[in-house]
């Protein structure tokens, strides 16, 4: 938006002339809006006026306004809401207690605590999964196992093929056929996914050890279970389903696995845009499957 942090102040005022602010800071810059800090207890974020950001925003509003009730987790209570001049949108949302979560922060504690921590986040997949949204906005799109199919197929690309040996090709096109027949044949009731439950959209008290709150709706939608699970594999992803308790769904592991291959499938093109070594992301791709 070429802004610097008085162009974000005046939006704010501007826009919310009611708001007493006392105290300022910018959180920081991200790919659709910026975040920042007011009176050290709001979190107002502005969007940039790219068509995802303004839809991506009005639906995250409109979701945190339905959810934000009877909870054993916190998520952000919409405070301010509206829309500025240039078409993006302003928004204020309460600050949840606790500290940002880290895969480095999740390294450092010993492995009893990590497991523990892992099926924290199952119980709260879980809870959230068993919300019941009335849309009666239709803001919420609908993410079906086809559509997840032309994502997995435009991820495992040429380029990206060159990498992998045939036997390996054809190992990950058996986890993609796999996806398919169970999609086909045994479908799975969708519910509300947060679709972006990686471990910095946790809010964490270092003292208690305990996740105590989810960030960013901004993705959420309608999907199958398995979709918000796809940044988890290997033991991680056992510990998550062992808090994730009973599900009717039989065949949850394997659809975790159909996701999170094909997350480490759009890291190795994103490596190779960015003329970095794929190497790792390869690695991690092969022991699972």
């Amino acid at each position: 938006m070429g802004f610097n942090m008085n162009n974000y102040l005046a939006i704010i005022k501007e826009t919310f002339p009611e708001l007493n602010i006392q105290d300022f800071s910018v959180l920081g810059h991200g790919n659709l809006a910026t975040a920042c800090l007011v009176n050290k207890n709001i979190v107002f974020k502005i969007t940039n006026t790219s068509e995802k950001a303004i839809h991506d925003t009005e639906r995250e509003i409109y979701l945190l306004k339905l959810i934000n009730h009877n909870l054993s987790f916190n998520v952000p209570k919409i405070l301010y809401d509206g829309k500025i001049n240039n078409g993006g949108w302003v928004f204020g949302e309460s600050l949840l207690p606790g500290t940002t979560y880290s895969k480095e922060l999740h390294a450092s504690f010993d492995k009893d605590t990590q497991i523990d921590i892992l099926r924290q986040i199952g119980r709260i997949m879980h809870e959230l999964h068993s919300i019941k949204v009335n849309d009666d906005k239709k803001l919420l799109f609908v993410g079906d196992y086809k559509q997840n199919i032309v994502m997995f197929n435009e991820y495992f690309s040429d380029e990206v093929k060159q990498y992998f040996s045939p036997a390996d090709i054809e190992r990950i096109n058996a986890v993609r056929e796999r996806y398919e027949h169970l999609s086909t044949h045994y479908p799975v009731e969708l519910v509300l996914v947060h679709a972006d439950m990686h471990f910095g959209n946790f809010m964490f008290d270092t003292n208690t050890k305990k996740i105590t709150g989810i960030i960013d709706f901004g993705a959420a939608h309608f999907a199958e279970p398995a979709r918000d699970m796809h940044y988890y594999y290997g033991e991680d992803i056992k510990h998550i389903l062992e808090g994730y308790g009973e599900t009717q769904d039989s065949y949850l592991p394997e659809r975790q696995k159909f996701h999170s291959v094909t997350n480490f499938l759009e890291n190795i093109g994103g490596y190779i845009q960015e003329n970095l070594s794929p190497n790792s992301e390869i690695q991690k791709l092969l022991n699972i499957l």
